[in-house]
């Protein structure tokens, strides 16, 4: 067993977890992905429809909107590094074993990408409600650079699960 982690490379794993990595991985991909879609399906529909929105919102209630679509963004990067620190997962791969730690992995890639689709969903509101198309753009555009700084990044994944491995061999 010994001379088999010392004949690996530093960052692979053994046969049987990458092929736990790459389905736990496809899965955040997939699902990473769809939620980038709704978004831009969203601010597509904001730009079609919001022409022929009269609505009118109070300035109080659209810079209340744009405080929590900031907060939300800037607490998705703060949620990233605390869910991605080293010593979480190593706890977590001790306590779940490895397809804990890689479903944990997933989870919080899904979470962190549901921050992206709230604020494109708070951004389709202040557009709807403030009848100005150019809000959701802006909302999109914070929404995908949530999106690009939190999609799942396989190296990353793999030298994480190869850390779990020496932890817990």
């Amino acid at each position: 067993m010994l001379a088999v982690v010392f004949c690996q490379k530093m960052n692979e794993a053994s046969p049987t977890n990458s092929q736990l990595l790459e389905k736990h991985y496809r899965t955040s991909v997939i699902a990473v992905s769809v939620q980038i879609l709704i978004m831009l399906a969203l601010t597509v529909v904001a730009w079609l429809v919001i022409t022929y929105s009269n609505n009118d919102i109070s300035e109080q209630a659209s810079v209340a909107l744009w405080g929590t679509i900031l907060l939300i963004a800037a607490g998705s990067f703060v949620l990233r590094r605390m869910l991605f620190s080293w010593e979480r997962l190593k706890s977590t791969a001790l306590l779940k074993g490895i397809p804990g730690l890689l479903g944990n992995l997933q989870a919080n890639t899904i979470l962190l990408g549901a921050l992206g689709e709230v604020i494109a969903i708070m951004g389709f509101l202040v557009a709807t409600l403030s009848g100005n198309k150019f809000e959701m753009l802006r909302a999109g555009a914070i929404s995908l650079i949530v999106f690009l700084v939190n999609f799942p990044r396989k190296s990353v994944w793999r030298n994480i699960l190869a850390g779990a491995e020496k932890v817990l061999n």
